[in-house]
């Protein structure tokens, strides 16, 4: 059976195996089409266990590393996916139990309960059983809290709440007829829009952003810190979806010397769209 086509576009997306025009086309559609945004994060879910269990391809792997990993949110949930994973392989002691034992092990787990074992002549079968059933708890607690967080329709980025949309934004200026200019649709209520801006100079302490509306100031972001991707740099900016109207933005970014001052760098356009 081949593989669904929009589970595989999904997974080449987050792996970064999609051309630029593929890629814009993906992003939009996460902008216009809500499931699109929960297919991403369980796509997230299944690479990250996935490398966690040395299932990737070598491939898959490098790209899993190079592309994947490069926002702090990815890197912590692959740290806590092998933490429980540790955990739990350390913690499930490796005995032959009985087949009674091990059902009932199973049958104590999937009704999320404890068991009440009786007194055993040896000692340890029962107890063996109630720590397995235990750590089995744990693991399905611990590893619904984490799948219960990473859906969730409010996720922290920078200052805003809600679902993140990513757009990467190059340096430029709309041209007078606008058609260069990179368009985004108006963010779905309660979703917060995070640009990449791509940086040619990334030897700043840190930056400092000013978004414009046709000309008027709307917000200020201090103290940004720059990100790997791939081969390139970018300062990460979140706008919540409720300061995006149509229209045209500008971005102007500077980078702060050590000396505390602002220096210009670039300006990025896009363009709002219903």
């Amino acid at each position: 059976m081949s593989p669904n086509p929009d589970k595989q576009e999904t997974r080449s997306y987050l792996l970064g195996s999609v051309d630029s025009d593929h890629k814009t086309q993906f992003e939009e559609k996460i902008l216009s089409v809500p499931e699109t945004y929960e297919e991403l994060l369980i796509a997230e879910e299944e690479l990250i266990d996935q490398y966690a269990a040395g299932g990737l391809s070598e491939l898959e792997r490098e790209q899993f590393e190079t592309h994947f990993l490069i926002t702090a949110e990815r890197q912590k949930d692959l740290r806590f996916g092998q933490l429980l994973r540790r955990y739990v392989n350390s913690h499930v002691p490796q005995h032959d139990f009985s087949t009674a034992a091990i059902a009932h092990v199973e049958k104590t787990a999937s009704a999320k309960k404890l068991p009440r074992l009786s007194p055993s002549p040896a000692g340890g079968r029962p107890l063996m059983a109630f720590s397995v059933a235990g750590v089995a708890l744990l693991g399905i607690a611990l590893l619904g809290g984490w799948i219960a967080l990473r859906r969730s329709p409010v996720r922290s980025a920078q200052q805003g709440t809600g679902p993140v949309v990513v757009v990467t934004l190059a340096p430029g200026s709309i041209a007078t007829e606008g058609d260069t200019a990179q368009r985004v649709n108006v963010p779905p209520k309660g979703y917060t829009l995070k640009l990449e801006l791509e940086l040619q100079n990334s030897s700043f302490r840190n930056y400092k952003s000013e978004l414009f509306r046709q000309n008027k100031s709307v917000q200020t972001d201090g103290a940004l810190s720059i990100e790997a991707k791939g081969e390139q740099f970018v300062v990460p900016l979140t706008i919540t979806g409720e300061r995006l109207s149509p229209g045209d933005y500008e971005v102007k970014l500077s980078g702060v010397l050590e000396s505390g001052a602002n220096e210009f760098i670039e300006k990025y356009s896009f363009r709002v769209i219903e």
